[in-house]
């Protein structure tokens, strides 16, 4: 399926400035793109994603929409990177190295009606929106220069959403992000020692164990991890193994599609409001290579740890990357599951 994209918007008069630089420390990639700071604030009473504003068409299902701020453009030269994981700092004449932010930053609207929750849309509407991920991962992912393709929507104020239409995005980045390596490498590691694959062992354990069960259909089940960093983190692992969105058939789009309209559903329910989350995609990377060890799944991270407390990133997991959960995690999921039965 093939979806029209809007036309760039004409608001902006200064090319966009941005870059990605190369951080030699952690071994990966910033993108600088100074040129967000000036995205507009929205009055309340104004959307440009409604239908027949700016850019968008008067009648639409599902829309892809090109951001109008992006960090990225696939203007930039059509391959800039020396190699398949980027350019090599060995040989550099300068300890930076920084390359044209060559990439896409796409929005995909949900739905033409403003206040919209993706669980009040009809199961055809929500396949529609899963085919679309899968239209626009082949579709980015097939471009030369494009490594991975990132699907990810922000939710709410809470995770610094101003335009709270229905909507989530696509990044399509040069480069394997290194928190995708980092999996795949756990995955691999995992296969060569077990011959087998560690989320589909992971979903064995939870099937047998099922007290981190929050849902679950024929292709799909939703857990709160054993190793949870956040209260209320939920992940959607597929029970086939399968590496990309792109390889769910008719069947397994449905039950995706509804397994994330429970659990959005579940935790509004749990809160008691519209809950601010990030949702991500886990997915392999499209740069031709081998990965057949690694599994998609899709995670959640609420912003709150109860109705009346957001959870703030502490200095250990800002610094350093250890995350302390302030949570039980096996009451956490029983909460959610709860949550989620009694829709």
């Amino acid at each position: 399926m093939r979806l029209p994209l809007a036309s760039a918007s004409p608001r902006r008069i200064i090319p966009p400035m941005f870059e990605m630089r190369f951080n030699p420390i952690a071994g990966e990639w910033v993108v600088v793109a100074a040129e967000r700071m000036k995205r507009p604030v929205f009055p309340s009473d104004s959307c440009p994603f409604c239908p027949g504003v700016g850019q968008t068409p008067r009648d639409y299902d599902v829309f892809v929409y090109q951001n109008d701020y992006p960090s990225m453009s696939l203007t930039s030269p059509s391959d800039p990177w020396a190699g398949p994981s980027g350019p090599s700092t060995d040989d550099a004449p300068s300890l930076y190295v920084s390359m044209p932010s060559h990439g896409a930053c796409e929005v995909i609207l949900y739905s033409p009606i403003h206040d919209a929750n993706i669980y009040d849309l009809p199961d055809w509407h929500v396949e529609k929106l899963v085919r679309c991920w899968q239209d626009r991962t082949k579709e980015l992912g097939s471009r030369k220069a494009i490594r991975y393709v990132f699907i990810f929507e922000n939710r709410g104020e809470a995770v610094g959403v101003t335009i709270h239409h229905p909507h989530g995005q696509i990044y399509a980045f040069p480069f394997v992000p290194a928190k995708i390596k980092q999996e795949i490498a756990s995955c691999r590691r995992y296969f060569a020692a077990r011959s087998r694959c560690l989320l589909c062992d992971m979903v064995r354990e939870e099937l047998r164990n099922r007290k981190r069960i929050v849902a679950e259909n024929d292709h799909f089940i939703c857990i709160v991890p054993y190793f949870a960093r956040f209260p209320f983190e939920a992940h959607v692992i597929a029970r086939r193994h399968l590496s990309s969105i792109v390889d769910l058939d008719e069947a397994e789009r449905r039950a995706f599609g509804e397994m994330l309209q429970n659990l959005v559903r579940g935790l509004d329910n749990l809160f008691g409001f519209r809950t601010a989350y990030i949702m991500a995609f886990h997915q392999a990377p499209t740069d031709g290579g081998d990965y057949s060890a690694y599994h998609f799944h899709v995670e959640f991270y609420p912003a709150h740890a109860d109705s009346k407390t957001r959870k703030h990133l502490s200095g250990t997991e800002i610094g350093i990357d250890v995350f302390v959960n302030p949570s039980d995690v096996e009451a956490n999921a029983a909460q959610l599951r709860q949550a989620i039965n009694q829709s």
